[in-house]
C-alpha cells in the first residue's frame, strides 16, 4: 500500500483548505495514547471478524502499538523490533469492541463481509497507487456498505455525508465494481464509547461519482499546492482556506498565515502584532523562518485566550436566559457517571449478596483500597510524631516539573535541550 498523502482521512482537512497537506508537510507526525488506545482497538475488532470469536475470547491479553507494527504484545518480534505502547484488552475494550463486532456482523447478514480491506484512491487524489483502509465493507446486492470503527470519545463523528468514508465507498466501487451492479452506497460509523447504535446514511452511487469528481478537482488543488511549498512566494495565501472543521487536527494551525489574519481580523485593533497587515508582510519570511512570526503571535496568545473564554461565557449566559444568539442553541450535554442514589442502602444490599465468597475472590470488591499520600499523613504525624514522620522520608518521592513555555524574562534559568529530549513530556493532545 502506498502511504496517501491526500488521505480518506484527512479528507475534511485538504478538501476543504487545499494548502492544507503542503503547510503540514514537514511537521513531526506525533500520536498520543488516545491515538495508540483507538489502533489496538481496531486490531482487537479486525482480529475478532477474521477469526469468528467474541472479543471476551481476547480478554486480559495485551496488544503492542508501535509506529509500524501492531501485534499481540506476547509476540517478542513486535517488542524488539522499535519502541510502542502495550493496551491491556480489559473490560471496557471488550465490551465496546464487542459492540462493534455485533453491529458489522449483523450487517453481513445481507451480503459478503470483508474486513480491513485495502481500497484503491488513486484515481480519487491523483497519487500514484494511493490506498486507504476500509476496517470492513459488505457487499449486498445492489449496494456497497462502508463500516468504520471510530473508538474515540470526545468528538461525536456522524456518517452524514462523511467524505471520508464517500472515499472508501468509491474505492470499494472501483475494487468491487465487476461482482455486481451497484446503485447506492450506505456509510455507516460505529462510536460505542459514545453511542450504542451506528449513525447511517446513504447515498445513490450516481451522486457519489458526482462526488468524486468534484473532490478530485479539490485533491489537484493540493498537490499543485505542494508542488510549489518549497518556493510559494507568498502564494500560500491563495490554497489556505482556514475554518473550525479543518483547522482543529491541523498540525501546522499555530504557523498558519492565513488562520493567524483570520484570527487577526476578527479580533480587531486591539492585538496589533497580529494585524492582517503585519501578517501578510511577514508571509514571504515565514515560508523559510517562521520563529519571528510564532514569537510575535505569542505575545497575544494569552488576551486571545481570555476574549475566547469570554465570548463562550456570555454566549452560554445569554441562552441560559432564554435569549437567542444567532447560529447557537442549548442542547443536553453528555450524562454524568452512575453512582449510587443511595450509598448506604447499596452497601448493604451488596453486602447480604456475599460477593466474595460467592465469586472466590481474595479481597471484598465491594470496596477499593488505596494508600493515601504524602501529604496526608504529614498531617497526621510531622508534628505528632516527628520521629516517625522522619523514617518515611526515604519513601517519598517528588517528581520534576515538566517544560514550559516562559517569557525571556523570566528570573528562572533556561533550559537548552535538544527537540528529541523533550518527545517524552510532550503530550500531542495538548495541541489539538
Amino acid at each position: 500500500m502506498a502511504h496517501a498523502i491526500l488521505s480518506p482521512s484527512g479528507e475534511h482537512r485538504w478538501g476543504a483548505c487545499p494548502g492544507a497537506p503542503a503547510m503540514e508537510m514537514d511537521k513531526p507526525n506525533t500520536s498520543s495514547k488516545y491515538a495508540d488506545e483507538g489502533t489496538a482497538a481496531h486490531f482487537l475488532a479486525s482480529e475478532c471478524l477474521t477469526s469468528g470469536v467474541n472479543a471476551l475470547a481476547h480478554k486480559n491479553r495485551k496488544i503492542f502499538v508501535g509506529e509500524e507494527i501492531t501485534g499481540w504484545g506476547n509476540n517478542i518480534a513486535f517488542c524488539l523490533k522499535e519502541k510502542g505502547s502495550d493496551f491491556e484488552v480489559d473490560a471496557d475494550m471488550v465490551r465496546h469492541v464487542q459492540v462493534y463486532l455485533d453491529i458489522v456482523r449483523d450487517y453481513a447478514k445481507s451480503g459478503p463481509l470483508l474486513v480491513e480491506q485495502s481500497l484503491p484512491i488513486d484515481h480519487i487524489t491523483g497519487e500514484a497507487d494511493a490506498e486507504g483502509t476500509g476496517d470492513a465493507v459488505v457487499l449486498p446486492d445492489g449496494e456497497i456498505i462502508v463500516i468504520d470503527l471510530k473508538y474515540g470519545q470526545g468528538l461525536e463523528v456522524s456518517a452524514e455525508d462523511n467524505g471520508q468514508l464517500k472515499m472508501y465507498a468509491l474505492g470499494a466501487l472501483k475494487k468491487y465494481e465487476m461482482l455486481g451492479d451497484y446503485k447506492r452506497a450506505r456509510l455507516v460509523i460505529v462510536q460505542p464509547r459514545i453511542n450504542s447504535q451506528p449513525s447511517e446514511w446513504d447515498i445513490s452511487i450516481d451522486d457519489l461519482v458526482v462526488w468524486g469528481e468534484e473532490t478530485s478537482k479539490r485533491a489537484k488543488t493540493a498537490l499543485i499546492a505542494l508542488e510549489f511549498r518549497s518556493n510559494w512566494m507568498g502564494r500560500e495565501l491563495q490554497y489556505l482556506v482556514p475554518g473550525e472543521k479543518q483547522c482543529h487536527f491541523c498540525k501546522a494551525k499555530a504557523t498558519c498565515p492565513a488562520l493567524a489574519a483570520k484570527v487577526a481580523e476578527t479580533v480587531g485593533a486591539q492585538f496589533e502584532d497580529i494585524t492582517p497587515e503585519h501578517i501578510k508582510e511577514e508571509v514571504t519570511a515565514m515560508a523559510n523562518d517562521d520563529a519571528g512570526l510564532l514569537g510575535a503571535m505569542m505575545k497575544s496568545v494569552d488576551l486571545i485566550e481570555d476574549w475566547c473564554t469570554a465570548i463562550r461565557a456570555e454566549v452560554e449566559r445569554r441562552l441560559l436566559a432564554g435569549s437567542p444568539v444567532g447560529g447557537y442553541k442549548l442542547v443536553q450535554g453528555k450524562r454524568g457517571n452512575r453512582a449510587w442514589t443511595d450509598a448506604e442502602a447499596a452497601e448493604q444490599m451488596l453486602k447480604g449478596m456475599r460477593l466474595k465468597t460467592e465469586l472466590k475472590l481474595e479481597e471484598d470488591p465491594i470496596y477499593t483500597y488505596k494508600l493515601v499520600s504524602p501529604t496526608v499523613i504529614e498531617k497526621l504525624l510531622k508534628e505528632a510524631s516527628p520521629k516517625r514522620w522522619a523514617r518515611l522520608q526515604p519513601l517519598i518521592g517528588q517528581s520534576e516539573g515538566k517544560p514550559s513555555v516562559a517569557v525571556e524574562s523570566d528570573k528562572r534559568p533556561a533550559l537548552v535541550r535538544g527537540a528529541d529530549q523533550f518527545a517524552d513530556v510532550i503530550d500531542a493532545e495538548a495541541f489539538v
